[in-house]
């Protein structure tokens, strides 16, 4: 059977069970069977593929048999199964979850996925992977604004996530972006964020406040808040439409054509001859100036002369 130029056969078919009970990437799955990755990447996303639904059959047949072994020990008495089935069952959403979003290489589009779903109006449904990686940044917020930066990258790069550094601080980030920016983490992202904590400040600063001078430092919260918004500096300068537009500037021999009065051929020619020019020279001013004839090949001449 050929799907998109991808030739399967029964053996291969075995081996995507398999694979895909492995977990294995699209890019090991693509090198491992010597596929053109353009051609498989359309088949491996692509959940109604023959391709896709041999690797989630695989991953799901192997889960089943793990989670039937467990069960069956659970029932037969044995604590320990008993205790894992239990965790199994109490935690599997998660861990599913976990496994699809975690279990592959960093997706460098999902951030892009997910401003461009919101910026379009939310016409369309979210994968289930990116779905949770909505509820990952959401939780690394909240955790932001409880612990800060330092503890929740650490809790990022400890069990159950096992983040490296690097990608926990990536997540971090996106973090930021997703509730203080639109695009990439900037300034402006930063400074959002900082001014949503001075409001955490002030309303505690109010809630406790027992006297003027109390007043006094949740309006100074205020102030600073409204300078790290540089609510305090004046709007920069709206230039009107007018001064974006691309000047066109028209080149003419004939004066005329901009409202002036025709040019003296003999005056022009009397003016370069009393120039003292070389005689190359001098020719081409009066070709340019329209008193000779204008010779293309002898103007080119010059042009390469005068580049060598």
């Amino acid at each position: 059977m050929t799907v998109s130029g991808i030739g399967l056969t029964a053996e291969n078919r075995e081996e995507l069970l398999a694979l895909g009970a492995l977990g294995w990437s699209e890019h090991e799955l693509a090198v491992y069977f010597g596929w053109d990755e353009g051609v498989f990447h359309q088949e491996y996303s692509n959940p109604n593929s023959e391709i896709s639904k041999l690797l989630l059959r695989g991953k799901l047949q192997k889960r089943a048999e793990i989670e039937i072994r467990l069960m069956n020990d659970a029932i037969g008495g044995n604590l320990t199964a008993a205790k894992q089935f239990t965790e199994v069952m109490r935690d599997k959403s998660f861990q599913l979850s976990k496994l699809d979003l975690f279990g592959g290489p960093a997706d460098e589009g999902a951030m892009e996925r997910i401003q461009q779903y919101i910026d379009g109006g939310c016409k369309h449904t979210l994968s289930p992977g990116e779905q949770i990686y909505i509820d990952l940044l959401v939780m690394i917020y909240s955790l932001d604004g409880q612990h800060g930066k330092r503890n929740t990258i650490r809790f990022l790069t400890r069990p159950p996530f096992g983040f490296t550094y690097s990608r926990a601080s990536d997540l971090y980030a996106e973090a930021i972006e997703m509730f203080f920016a639109n695009r990439q983490v900037s300034k402006d992202a930063m400074r959002a964020k900082t001014a949503d904590q001075f409001d955490t400040l002030h309303a505690a600063a109010v809630a406790s406040a027992k006297s003027t001078r109390d007043y006094e430092v949740a309006a100074n919260i205020l102030a600073q808040k409204a300078k790290v918004l540089r609510l305090d500096q004046p709007d920069p300068e709206v230039l009107p439409p007018s001064q974006y537009q691309k000047q066109f500037r028209v080149l003419s021999l004939t004066p005329e054509s901009i409202g002036l009065p025709p040019a003296n051929r003999d005056i022009l020619a009397a003016q370069i001859d009393s120039l003292g020019l070389d005689s190359s020279v001098r020719r081409r001013l009066r070709m340019e100036a329209g008193i000779d004839d204008v010779e293309i090949i002898e103007l080119l001449e010059d042009v390469v002369q005068e580049e060598g």
